[in-house]
């Protein structure tokens, strides 16, 4: 028999493992389904806080397999390969955001990719999809002129409102707010610098629009209908 207090680590090392994949099963779900950038943020961060677990996990594993040597392999084959589908799910869930966000970034110069990333680095991947989607459309002229004017004009109402009211936006926002205000830039490459942010604004759309006749969220929507193909 494994004696009783390797056995016990065994047992809550399963237990752990096993309420790992649990969570990283009903966070795949959560991340596809929920249309709330923050919601999707706060879920990211609960997966890159089961990584720092898994790690704890692994490091018990190999202690524990040592121990084990051969008496019990099917176990520990077991425990091996749940280990790695938790590896292989965290990398599904966190990499191709990052890859991504790495593609999105691409549209800017590097200066305005280093303001960018604090923004673009919590975003989802549905969001930085139909972000691309946006980006392209502005750089193939598929968005009239009238599109680009009035999404731009609702984005810098909403930030001069966030502004009056002391709400901040990530880290960085006040360097992309002056890019995006300033006169002497274009209203297509304002816009493109507005993107990333405008879920982030989204988010605060309902107490700052109120009674302003700014909509930006209908005019966000507008666009994915247009822009965005199921």
């Amino acid at each position: 028999m494994i004696p009783s207090l390797l056995n016990l680590r065994l047992q809550h090392l399963e237990e752990n493992i096993a309420k790992v994949l649990q969570l990283l099963n009903e966070y795949e779900t959560e991340l596809i389904d929920e249309d709330d950038s923050g919601k999707k943020s706060k879920y990211r961060r609960r997966v890159e806080s089961l990584k720092q677990q898994k790690v704890a996990y692994e490091e018990e594993f190999v202690e524990l397999q040592v121990q084990l040597t051969n008496k019990h392999p099917l176990q520990t084959q077991t425990l091996s390969d749940q280990l790695q589908e938790i590896d292989n799910k965290i990398e599904l869930l966190l990499d191709s955001q990052v890859a991504l966000s790495q593609a999105l970034l691409l549209h800017f110069n590097p200066g305005e990719q280093a303001l960018l990333f604090p923004f673009t680095q919590q975003l989802d991947e549905p969001e930085l999809i139909k972000m691309q989607a946006f980006l392209e459309a502005i750089d193939t002229d598929q968005a009239s002129e009238e599109e680009i004017q009035l999404m731009l004009t609702e984005t810098r109402q909403l930030l001069k409102a966030l502004k009056e009211r002391d709400l901040t936006l990530p880290a960085g926002n006040e360097a992309v707010v002056e890019i995006i205000n300033a006169p002497t830039l274009d209203a297509k490459h304002a816009l493109k610098i507005s993107i990333p942010i405008i879920p982030f604004i989204l988010a605060y759309e309902g107490e700052l629009g109120l009674g302003t006749g700014i909509n930006l969220k209908e005019t966000w929507q507008h666009w994915k209908s247009k822009f965005i193909k199921d």
